[in-house]
């Protein structure tokens, strides 16, 4: 099922990208755990190039997030400065463009684009502007990157790096972060 989902695409697992592979799991939910094996398979053997798969479980909540709750939580991440700069960022951009933490992980500084007037986040294309408050989050979480405590998450090149050397930070890690903010029923996988 994957190679016919890549072929549609008009690529071929040894071309595969990172962006297919993401792709594939945010979109076929259903078949993305069988199709893992395989998909390592791959890579062991060197039939498509070594890329990063999500983790296989991450608990999906079963309620849907009330419009109303949803905007509380926002606006208590966007105006609450004693939270983590780290978590209102990511929690914002869960809530505000439904982004799952598979994919807030994978972004990297290079996908946050600021001319000065405007900050955009490359969730697609084109990039998607971050209105007031966001942005100015946005700048100040950039910024903040410099002063991290680990010396080869300050070098890394992903938004939100992770303890080892050259990794994003891992999914359910950035999951517990925003739970503790009372981000719980935006999160998907």
């Amino acid at each position: 099922m994957f190679l016919a989902w890549l072929a549609d695409r008009g690529r071929t697992i040894e071309h595969c990208r990172q962006a297919d592979l993401d792709a594939w799991h945010t979109e076929k939910l259903a078949t993305r755990r069988p199709a893992q094996t395989f998909l390592r398979w791959c890579m062991k053997t060197s039939r498509m190039p070594r890329l990063t798969l999500p983790p296989q479980v991450i608990n999906q909540d079963q309620a849907p997030l009330h419009q109303h709750r949803r905007l509380a939580i926002l606006r208590r991440t966007l105006n609450d400065d004693s939270l983590p700069l780290r978590a209102r960022v990511a929690a914002a951009l869960v809530l505000l463009y439904a982004q799952p933490v598979t994919r807030i992980v994978r972004l990297t500084v290079d996908d946050v684009l600021d001319d000065g007037a405007a900050v955009t986040v490359r969730l697609g294309d084109p990039p998607s502007p971050l209105p007031e408050p966001v942005a100015s989050l946005m700048r100040a979480y950039v910024q903040s990157r410099r002063h991290l405590p680990y010396a080869s998450s300050r070098s890394s090149q992903w938004l939100f790096p992770g303890r080892q050397p050259g990794q994003p930070m891992n999914p359910v890690s950035l999951q517990v972060h925003l739970r503790k903010i009372g981000v719980r029923h935006a999160l998907r996988p």
